[in-house]
C-alpha cells in the first residue's frame, strides 16, 4: 500500500496526507474558499517551497499557508537545496460543513413485515420502524440511509426469542415502489452483506463473492424501490474489505464506503483495508480520499445501539465541536436492536434516533446524503466565475 504518512521520505508533510479531505473548520473561512496551515518536515537550513511559496522554519519544520479555491488540489513541497520533492492531492469540500445523516445498518426485517402486511398497509410508514425514520425527516429533516442484507435465514434468527422464518429481497413486494420513488430524496437504500453471518464476509472474500452479492441486493432493489432509491455509498457488514473487494465495489458504481475506523488492541477496526497509521489519521477526520483507489472514506461518529443514552448524546456533542470531525456528523444504528424479541433490544429504540437528530437540527445542522455533502462542483457552480 502507498506509503500515505510518508514516513520514509526525506520530505514529509506532516500535519496533512494524500487524500485529506478538507473544510473551514481545518482553517480559516476567506471569500469563496478557505486558507489553511501546512506544515513540512524536511532537514535543516533547507529552502523549502510550497507550490512555489517559500516556507518559513520554525522548531525543525516548515510551515506556510496556502489558499484553496477549488475541491482537488495538489500540494507540491519541494527542497531547492537538494532538489527532492513530493506531492499530496486534497479535496475541499465546503458542501460537508452543517451536514448530519443517519444510517442504519442489518437491516432486512422491516422489507419482510411490509411485505407480510401488504394487503392492510395502505404505506410503507405505518411499518414501525420505517415510521420513526419518516419522523426524523419530518421533524428534523434527516436524510435516511438503510444498508440492505439479501436473506435472513436460519442462523440470523439466533439470537430473537421468536421465529421470524426465512425471508430473502427477492420475496418483497413491489405494491410500494411507487412510494419508495416518492420518497428517494431523502430514504436510500444499499448494499450491506448476503446475511447476518459470517462477521467481516468480505475481508478475505474474493470480488467475484462481493460483487455477486451486491448484484443480487441491488437488482431486488430496483425492482421493488426502483433505482432512484439506491445509494452510491454503503458501509458494508462490519466495515469489511479487502483492496480487491473495495476494487469491486467501485467497479459497480460505489464511490464511499463509512466505517469507525478505530484502533483497537493495535489492529484498524471496521476500516475495510486501511493500517493502523492511516486508520489513526482517518478517525480524526469528517472524511478520507484513497486517491489510489478513487474511493472516499466516511467516518461514523457514533453508533447509537452502543451504551446508555447519555453517553451517546454526549458524543454527538463532542463530534459537533471537534475541530475536524464537526463538519459532517454521521450517526448509525442495527434495525435488530428494535425489535422486543431480540436479546438486546433497546426499549429506548426510537430516542436513540431521534435524540441525535434533534440536537443536530436544533444546533443548525441539515440533513445531507454524502454524495451531496462531498460532491465536486460543476463549473458553472464556481463563485470565482460570478
Amino acid at each position: 500500500m502507498k506509503d500515505y504518512l510518508m514516513k520514509n521520505s526525506p520530505i514529509r508533510f506532516v500535519n496533512l496526507i494524500d487524500g485529506d479531505c478538507v473544510n473551514e473548520r481545518d482553517g480559516k473561512k476567506i471569500e469563496n474558499g478557505i486558507e489553511i496551515p501546512v506544515i513540512v518536515e524536511a532537514p535543516a537550513n533547507s529552502e523549502i517551497l510550497l507550490n512555489g511559496i517559500p516556507m518559513q522554519e520554525e522548531n525543525g519544520n516548515y510551515t506556510a499557508t496556502v489558499k484553496l479555491y477549488g475541491y482537488h488540489n495538489t500540494l507540491f513541497a519541494e527542497d531547492r537545496t537538494n532538489g527532492t520533492n513530493v506531492k499530496i492531492v486534497i479535496r475541499y469540500i465546503p458542501y460537508a460543513v452543517g451536514k448530519y445523516r443517519f444510517s442504519s445498518d442489518d437491516n432486512i426485517l422491516f422489507l419482510q413485515d411490509i411485505t407480510e402486511h401488504q394487503d392492510t398497509y395502505k404505506s410503507i410508514f405505518e411499518n414501525p420502524y420505517l415510521a420513526i425514520y419518516k419522523k426524523a425527516h419530518d421533524l428534523y429533516g434527516a436524510k435516511v440511509h438503510l444498508n440492505l442484507f439479501y436473506e435472513f435465514n436460519e442462523k440470523s434468527g439466533k439470537n430473537f426469542a421468536n421465529s421470524h422464518g426465512y425471508f430473502n429481497l427477492s420475496m418483497m413486494t413491489d405494491k410500494f415502489k411507487d412510494e419508495f420513488f416518492a420518497n428517494a430524496d431523502w430514504l436510500k437504500l444499499a448494499f450491506h452483506a448476503n446475511a447476518d453471518n459470517p462477521a467481516y464476509p468480505y475481508s478475505e472474500a474474493t470480488a467475484e463473492q462481493i460483487t455477486e452479492d451486491c448484484i443480487r441486493v441491488h437488482r431486488e432493489i430496483i425492482r421493488f424501490a426502483g433505482p432512484a432509491s439506491i445509494s452510491n455509498t454503503t458501509t458494508t457488514h462490519f466495515g469489511s474489505g479487502n483492496r480487491e473487494c473495495v476494487r469491486a465495489l467501485r467497479s459497480l458504481g460505489y464511490t464511499s464506503l463509512t466505517g469507525y475506523f478505530l484502533v483497537r488492541d493495535g489492529k484498524s477496526w471496521v476500516s475495510y483495508y486501511t493500517p493502523v497509521d492511516v486508520c489513526e489519521h482517518v478517525s480524526e477526520r469528517d472524511f478520507w480520499y484513497d486517491t489510489e483507489e478513487d474511493m472516499l472514506f466516511g467516518r461514523i461518529d457514533r453508533v447509537t445501539n452502543i451504551g446508555p443514552l447519555e453517553e451517546v448524546m454526549q458524543d454527538v456533542r463532542d463530534t459537533a465541536a471537534h475541530p475536524h470531525r464537526g463538519g459532517f456528523v454521521s450517526v448509525m444504528i442495527h434495525e435488530q436492536y428494535f425489535y422486543e424479541d431480540y436479546k438486546l433490544h433497546l426499549p429506548d429504540f426510537a430516542e436513540r434516533i431521534l435524540a441525535p437528530c434533534r440536537y443536530l437540527w436544533e444546533h443548525g445542522y441539515v440533513g445531507a446524503h454524502i454524495s451531496e455533502a462531498t460532491r465536486e462542483p460543476n463549473l458553472c457552480e464556481n463563485p470565482l466565475f460570478r
